[in-house]
């Protein structure tokens, strides 16, 4: 027999003791919501001494203490956590800068990709452009606010881009060059806007879709510009604000998530990369890199939090708001916060004109910094760009209500349970992030519209082990694409099929030979982390 100083220690012994399961995780963070001189003394009124071999009607006895009433031990749990998402305990959410998805993945394979046929006609004359494969590193992008997004969405035509482009005000930056010029130095060219990179520029985020899992069905929540985008992030709402005819807010006086986390003492932290904003304020400008300070505690319109009072006027609440030197300390000594958000400065924002490599190696060493800690197994990461940054997109975004949803931006989820080279098809907004970790924690929807969005499950397949991290290289040229898998089972075609269907699938495609595209798909079964 053995009395344990606090309930917390009691439930890790049981729990490295094999007999508690999750509900180890429950009873645990139930005590952490008290001090430990608490658990001491409740521990010690009643005259405790547990076995780490207790049985589970003790269990019963150490709820009661901490809930206030004895309950079944299936009410204990929480029976409103998705079945496995309780095996995450830590999300990171990093957002990067202006890159539609057909930038980036518009070629990617079994992504909805770029249809053949399109070319945007010119409005300043000669030939129409057609998307074409952009190896420059900086680009000039086009115009991002209200009017422009509406104007390159034309109805769901999809068809203003180009337009859009030569309105783009450069008086602060680079100008644009002649549309007679046989060749455009890089980020002086508005017709860049109808270039897509692929894994010769950008050959981790491909690796990271192969090895992970890719969103084509990502959209901006809002059809705006960045500060718009990042209190959508934070709040599933801007309070009415889209930047059209109206001031910049100097404060919000509606609740976001990290109000509703901290009431429910969830640990969060906002990670920001102090150094060069890496846009103006004025959403059409291009080319522009106005020189303003980015520092943890300053509002931004990437870092919004500090223009809510309740984060402002709180001392405890403003600490939250880090260097983002802070996330690698944090990730690599195991004191990730459960929920926690990473947004650049202007060299490693992609937002042009930045360069692409330089933001993709500033991700992967994110991304290496959760893999090589003592947190991975128990994290999720998602990636994705904040808004379309006034490239072309094909794809035309849901109306789901008078603000959007904005043009299709990529959307990536990596983790040791995400499903290998998956293609998520599922309609999702950065409310969507904020779905998943209310569900993950028990916290309230802060509007309808993370209420009713889509929560990112269908990343996850938690009934396979967790897999070893892939380390990449966090340099400009990144890992050549593409990465060998971890195993020879893969999502390619829709959901995880059984041991049978993909024999029979492959006794078609011996069968039938080459009749079309799926029946020269061979998948091949293997025993490795993840396999069925």
């Amino acid at each position: 027999m053995q009395k344990f100083a606090s309930l917390d220690i009691f439930m890790r012994c049981l729990y490295c003791s094999g007999n508690c399961g999750n509900v180890e995780r429950l009873l645990a963070s139930v005590c952490n919501q008290h001090d430990d001189k608490f658990c001491d003394d409740q521990l010690e009124e009643n005259e405790m001494k547990f076995d780490v071999h207790a049985t589970l009607a003790a269990l019963f006895l150490v709820a009661a203490i901490y809930i206030g009433t004895a309950v079944a031990l299936d009410a204990t749990l929480d029976s409103s956590i998705p079945s496995g998402l309780e095996k995450i305990d830590h999300f990171v959410f990093i957002m990067q800068e202006n890159r539609a998805f057909d930038n980036y993945f518009g070629t990617y394979p079994g992504a909805d990709d770029i249809p053949n046929g399109i070319c945007l006609t010119n409005p300043k004359g000669g030939p129409c452009v057609a998307p074409y494969h952009d190896t420059n590193d900086t680009n000039r992008g086009g115009p991002h606010s209200w009017v422009n997004a509406h104007a390159d969405i034309d109805g769901g035509l999809m068809d203003g881009f180009l337009a859009e482009a030569y309105k783009g005000n450069s008086t602060k930056g680079i100008q644009a060059c002649n549309v007679t010029d046989p060749y455009c130095a890089p980020g002086s060219d508005p017709r860049d806007v109808m270039g897509y990179h692929d894994y010769h520029e950008i050959p981790n985020y491909w690796n990271y879709a192969r090895l992970y899992v890719l969103q084509d069905h990502m959209f901006e929540s809002v059809a705006s510009y960045s500060l718009v985008a990042h209190l959508y992030m934070l709040a599933a709402q801007s309070g009415g604000y889209t930047g059209y005819h109206q001031p910049r807010p100097t404060s919000y006086n509606f609740s976001e998530i990290t109000e509703l986390l901290g009431s429910s003492k969830i640990n969060w932290k906002y990670y920001v990369t102090t150094g060069q904003l890496p846009d103006t304020e004025d959403p059409e400008e291009v080319g522009s890199n106005e020189v303003q300070t980015q520092t943890p505690d300053k509002y931004t319109d990437f870092n919004p939090l500090p223009a809510f009072p309740k984060v402002q006027n709180d001392p405890e609440q403003r600490s939250r708001l880090v260097d983002a030197s802070q996330f690698f300390v944090d990730a690599q000594t195991g004191k990730l916060p459960q929920v926690s958000w990473v947004v650049p400065e202007m060299n490693v924002s992609e937002h042009p004109p930045s360069s692409v490599r330089a933001g993709m190696a500033y991700v992967t060493g994110l991304v290496n910094a959760v893999m090589e800690g003592p947190d991975w197994n128990t994290t999720a990461i998602f990636i994705s760009w904040d808004d379309w940054g006034g490239f072309y997109d094909h794809v035309a975004p849901p109306n789901v209500d008078e603000y959007g949803f904005g043009i299709r931006v990529p959307g990536l989820v990596i983790s040791p349970y995400a499903k290998q080279n998956y293609v998520d098809h599922k309609t999702y907004s950065v409310s969507s992030w904020l779905r998943t970790v209310e569900e993950r924690f028990g916290v309230n929807p802060l509007t309808a519209r993370d209420t009713n969005a889509n929560d990112m499950l269908s990343a996850f397949d938690f009934s396979q082990n967790p897999r070893p991290p892939v380390i990449l290289n966090a340099t400009r040229e990144g890992s050549p694409y593409p990465h060998p898998l971890q195993y020879d089972y893969s999502y390619n075609l829709s959901e995880k099929m059984n041991k049978e269907q993909i024999m029979m699938g492959n006794k078609h495609a011996e069968a039938y030979g080459s009749g079309s595209a799926t029946n020269n798909i061979k998948i091949v079964i293997s025993q490795g982390p993840g396999a069925p």
